[in-house]
């Protein structure tokens, strides 16, 4: 091809391609301009309007499963209280009645670095068939403040140690004292600089300053009302194995596993007695 005819044809190419540049322009432009409409005018709204839509569905549903959600636990609530009873009868007639609740002078022991330290013992303060109150002053390590009122006792409903307790008193362990370590209560209610301050004030308040002693009162009479009105038989049901010799039993309310060859021995028993199924104790009519 000859140079002229050669230059000819570019120079035709060159503004055909600026042509096609332009309407390829134009063709971008109209896409833009027709792809926002769609999306933006058109269903942008419908969109919108269909999720609102969705979301009041979504809405409805949960709402209405929360209603019922609420309404069985309502049920499952007043369903339980009952069962919840007999649970906390079972606990009652599971205390163990054997172990003594008296407390002396000669039980509640200093460790041996406060032997020396100020110690008096202003006796037994409260005194029934549940539960023995001692009250103390005693001095400890604080420079201002050196003398501390104390009330230390023992309680059928508490005995410091059960992870059941049916009643929970108050067990300070700020106390330097050794024993009774499994008791309970043990309740600082006063620091002062003097002895003289401590006895002034436990004549003026006693035990109004004591919340636990209202508790205390109101699971005795729970626990006095439980053993007149009801029998353990009543509730054989619920109990899985007994213990022949101390009378200990397990319940359905808690969970355990025997292995293969596995027994129950009874957790109460110092011997580790081998427990009975209840049918042992209580057979079949």
């Amino acid at each position: 091809m000859k140079g002229k005819e050669l230059a000819y044809i570019a120079l035709g190419n060159r503004s055909h391609i600026s042509i096609l540049e332009n309407e390829t322009q134009e063709l971008r432009d109209k896409t833009d301009k027709e792809l926002r409409r769609l999306q933006y005018d058109i269903y942008q709204p419908k969109v919108r309007a269909i999720e609102a839509e969705c979301q009041e569905e979504l809405r409805k549903v949960k709402e209405a499963a929360q209603t019922q959600h609420n309404i069985k636990v309502e049920q499952v609530k007043i369903l339980m209280e009952p069962v919840r009873q007999v649970e906390r009868i079972l606990e009652f007639f599971r205390l163990d009645t054997r172990v003594p609740i008296n407390i002396t002078n000669e039980d509640v022991k200093q460790n041996d670095r406060y032997k020396t330290r100020y110690r008096e013992n202003l006796g037994l303060v409260f005194d029934d068939t549940f539960l023995k109150v001692r009250l103390f002053i005693m001095e400890n390590d604080k420079p201002k403040n050196k003398y501390i009122l104390v009330l230390i006792g023992r309680c059928l409903f508490d005995t410091g140690l059960g992870d059941r307790p049916v009643l929970k008193l108050t067990r300070d362990y700020g106390l330097s004292i050794s024993e009774p370590w499994a008791s309970a209560p043990q309740h600082i209610l006063k620091e002062a600089a003097t002895v003289k301050e401590l006895h002034t004030y436990w004549t003026a308040h006693g035990f109004s300053k004591v919340p636990w002693l209202t508790e205390y009162l109101k699971v005795k009479a729970e626990y006095e009302y439980n053993l007149k009105n009801y029998r353990l038989e009543d509730f054989k049901d619920f109990i899985t194995w007994f213990c022949p010799e101390c009378g200990y039993f397990q319940t359905i309310f808690e969970s355990y596993w025997l292995r293969e060859g596995e027994v129950m021995t009874c957790p109460r028993c110092e011997n580790k007695t081998q427990m009975l199924p209840k049918d042992a104790h209580w057979p079949a009519k």
